[in-house]
């Protein structure tokens, strides 16, 4: 009942935050000139990106609350150390992208934030753990993945936000998922009640950003949601060791590449794109998954319905996955390991399908400015002989 009322209180503050802020945006919180440029956007039109502020406010009013009624959290060991990581570095990206919305940021500066948030997480240990099962010297590499998976996951959930609604939807997914995990660990723990209040927030936004969205979340909001879902990524999906005896390296792999499946693909098929056109992986564009889903005839406001099926498939596939142990074959890993696979291999077609259907409308485009010009050249030659016959 109280993780109940704490979503819904949550939500509802989020809900009139994100109003409030929208009414006053023009004052404050308005995407600076610079990104409004360099970002590309599936809709035209220009909205207030101060959705990412009501993430932070709103987690910040959740935790207060939460300190009251469970002030366990901060005198218990390991959750206390890793709220507090929590706190620190979500505060640190939030930082980040508020400054990259409002100054448009460079983005070596903004490439060295995201590293210093991961650090901070390694600080107080809080890092995957992979390759120090291998080797007593690991730990150095396991130091190294986690901070690709912070930084990785924080671009990632960035380049996400190209599509009303998208990423706060598929956000909300993988949290419900963690939430899930959580209780099967640990019952209701204060860390289900820190994600009780993380999608509240979202929720709460997703009312003003649902096609057609009235505010965007910008750098703001996908910097703190890439660092929360790294976070609890590392603590809930990455760390699953139920018996040292009985360490599966595949299944630690793809349980995580389950539950953020969406983020991946869509990350994955952009970069390849641009890079076999030669054009930069962090250049905006529109052709991103949510796009070309788009452009193969589904609605553009069943794009986040549809990704986020996808997503709460593919994550409660990663929680069975989990579930199997302590008792898991190595006939496991080559069955879970085909679902990804067949999904890649599914929306791999669909994403070239959407891109031949981009270059053909370019190509059309092309041939019509052409022709408007030729038509133009010849119209300009018979205005100069008759000037000339004169």
């Amino acid at each position: 009942m109280k993780s109940l009322l704490l979503l819904l209180g949550i939500t509802a503050f989020s809900y009139i935050l994100n109003k409030i802020l929208l009414k006053f945006s023009n004052n404050f919180g308005v995407e600076s000139r610079q990104n409004q440029q360099s970002r590309v956007r599936w809709g035209s039109t220009s909205k207030p990106t101060t959705g990412g502020i009501s993430f932070y406010i709103s987690f910040l009013l959740g935790s207060l609350i939460l300190l009251i009624i469970e002030p366990s959290m901060i005198s218990e060991g390991h959750t206390s150390s890793a709220y507090l990581a929590l706190f620190l570095s979500a505060t640190l990206a939030f930082l980040i992208g508020f400054a990259d919305d409002a100054y448009g940021t460079h983005p070596g500066a903004k490439f060295g934030g995201q590293v210093v948030c991961a650090l901070i997480l390694i600080g107080f240990g809080i890092h995957i753990n992979y390759f120090s099962y291998m080797s007593e010297y690991g730990v150095w590499l396991d130091y190294m993945l986690t901070i690709f998976w912070v930084v990785g996951l924080m671009n990632s959930l960035n380049m996400l936000d190209n599509m009303d609604a998208v990423t706060a939807t598929i956000a909300s997914t993988i949290v419900m998922i963690t939430m899930v995990m959580v209780i099967s660990r640990q019952s209701l723990s204060p860390m289900f009640s820190v994600l009780t209040i993380i999608v509240g927030g979202f929720i709460g936004f997703l009312f003003w950003n649902w096609r057609p969205a009235k505010i965007y979340m910008g750098d703001t909001g996908s910097m703190f949601i890439g660092l929360t879902l790294a976070f609890f990524g590392i603590e809930y999906f990455w760390n699953l060791y139920p018996s040292p005896d009985n360490i599966s390296y595949a299944r630690m792999l793809l349980i995580p590449v389950l539950v953020f499946i969406v983020p991946i693909m869509d990350t994955t098929f952009v970069t390849f794109s641009r890079l076999s056109r030669g054009i930069s992986p962090f250049t905006g564009g529109k052709d991103h998954l949510t796009h070309n889903l788009a452009r193969i005839g589904i609605p553009e406001n069943m794009v986040p319905v549809t990704l986020g099926i996808v997503s709460v498939i593919s994550g409660s596939l990663g929680f069975f996955a989990f579930k199997l142990t302590p008792e898991w074959k190595s006939f496991y890993s080559v069955l879970f390991a085909l679902y990804p696979i067949l999904l890649f291999g599914l929306f791999t077609y669909l994403y070239m399908k959407g891109m031949r259907i981009l270059r053909m409308k370019e190509l059309l485009a092309a041939r019509e400015a052409a022709k408007l010009e030729r038509k133009e050249a010849v119209e300009e030659k018979e205005l100069v002989i008759e000037n000339g016959t004169r």
